[in-house]
């Protein structure tokens, strides 16, 4: 929205005078209450086509607003990245005119999602390059604080840009967001970020904020809308310090659940409770991406396999005529370590050397790639992959799934990139089709190739 008046800013015959180098388009790309972007050639580089960016005229009197311009220039200039738009030129600090320019991309974020949400796979793509940009930021100090899909660029063949340092934060610089000033995007920032009265390492200081801003980016690209769209604007910040993500699947039914849980939990509202970096929550839905679009193995093939690896722990193990993976409790979940949560503690030597046991696996033990459990040493040429999480009485989250995908991408992941699993449940042991309606799953075992 153009919240500007034409009083703010000087008129375009006397930019024109101001900037002999560059011929402006008459009107702005965009405008804000700060600065407004024209679309240019620049007359010094055979008319090469870039965008100018131009602050107001009444702000550029300013101190405050003037170090936050200019610092912008200093901030896009020193992150030299593939996927960080630079600065090709600059005012001086004391001109009256404070601009840069910046070569011009093809069109927003914001303008593609206009025409409708994303496919996964072309989300999973501007994902991946904005978190390469941030994270490349984040290790050199600097946080964005207003991640938005209106300041991600596309250049030529669909490269992606992150622009727009304007609020942007150094930790070796001073904050010039005023105490009570709103920082960001409030549907997109995160609650700890919005207000800069907030301020400490874990908020507009942090990484966490700008994950949380990746993560409602992926949602506004997977379903077209912005999060909490259809909730009035009063109601937005106690939905966001509450966790009430909406739901993608609720907007589009045709994707799986694996994409809730990640959106989930990139936009926690804890900040230690996201994902560490942005490329860690791009790397998990691309990963996610990837097994959507797989072709799936049939459920009785996979069933079959997994009911010959269950029928060699049968004996001891049946309590009560429920089979659990070493379970004795009703609890499910895993503990900090990767040792499944209410089981017994297996007594089982490890295997060493060239040495084989046909048992059930214990977390942090290999298995060679026989279609029953066959427990090798990990440095055994035998080796096909390791176990580093076992989920007992897991939570299903979609059990008209037979394969169980989404439950086993919830118990392994996805804080995990690249994963498989082995499981069994109650109509494998039964040596029957799964019935969602009655059936439940006993155990995942989750495990990575070697």
């Amino acid at each position: 929205m153009d919240d500007t008046t034409d009083c703010d800013f000087l008129a375009a015959d006397q930019l024109q005078t101001l900037l002999p180098g560059y011929r402006l388009e008459p009107e702005p790309l965009g405008s804000t209450a700060m600065s407004r972007v024209y679309a240019a050639a620049d007359t010094g580089l055979h008319g090469r086509r870039v965008a100018v960016k131009i602050m107001a005229g009444y702000l550029a009197a300013v101190p405050g607003y003037r170090k936050r311009f200019l610092r912008e220039i200093e901030l896009m200039a020193r992150l030299e990245h593939p996927h960080i738009m630079s600065v090709v030129a600059a005012s001086r600090e004391d001109e009256r005119l404070l601009y840069f320019a910046m070569p011009r991309a093809e069109a927003d974020l914001k303008a593609r999602l206009r025409r409708g949400a994303l496919e996964p796979a072309a989300a999973a793509r501007v994902l991946a390059q904005v978190a390469a940009a941030l994270d490349f930021a984040h290790d050199r100090g600097v946080v964005h604080r207003d991640v938005k899909p209106a300041n991600i660029l596309f250049g030529a063949g669909d490269h992606v840009y992150l622009s727009d340092f304007g609020v942007a934060k150094h930790d070796a610089g001073e904050d010039l967001t005023r105490a009570g000033d709103s920082i960001g995007t409030r549907r997109y920032t995160a609650p700890e970020v919005y207000s800069a009265a907030k301020s400490s390492s874990e908020g507009p200081l942090g990484r966490a904020g700008d994950v949380y801003s990746l993560g409602a980016v992926l949602y506004h690209c997977l379903t077209g809308k912005r999060p909490f769209d259809e909730a009035d604007d009063m109601a937005v910040p106690e939905l966001q310090r509450r966790g009430e993500v909406p739901r993608i699947a609720a907007v589009r039914a045709d994707l799986p659940a694996a994409f809730d849980a990640i959106a989930a939990k990139a936009m926690n509202p804890v900040p230690a409770q996201r994902y560490r970096t942005c490329g860690e929550l791009a790397a998990a839905f691309t990963a996610a991406v990837e097994r959507a679009a797989a072709p799936e193995k049939t459920p009785q093939a996979r069933g079959r396999g997994r009911a010959f690896a269950a029928a060699g722990l049968a004996a001891g193990l049946a309590i009560g005529g429920a089979l659990s993976y070493l379970a004795f409790g009703d609890r499910g979940g895993v503990s900090g370590d990767g040792v499944a949560e209410g089981s017994v503690a297996p007594s089982f030597a490890p295997v060493t050397g060239d040495d084989q046991a046909e048992r059930a696996p214990q977390v942090g033990e290999c298995l060679t790639e026989a279609e029953h459990y066959v427990v090798v040493a990990c440095d055994s040429a035998a080796a096909a992959k390791r176990v580093y999480r076992i989920v007992t009485d897991p939570e299903d989250p979609n059990p008209a799934q037979a394969d169980h995908y989404d439950a086993a991408w919830q118990a392994c992941g996805p804080e995990v990139v690249d994963f498989d699993y082995h499981w069994t449940d109650s109509a494998i042991r039964e040596e029957r089709e799964w019935n969602p309606e009655t059936d439940r799953i006993y155990y995942f075992i989750c495990y990575q190739e070697q």
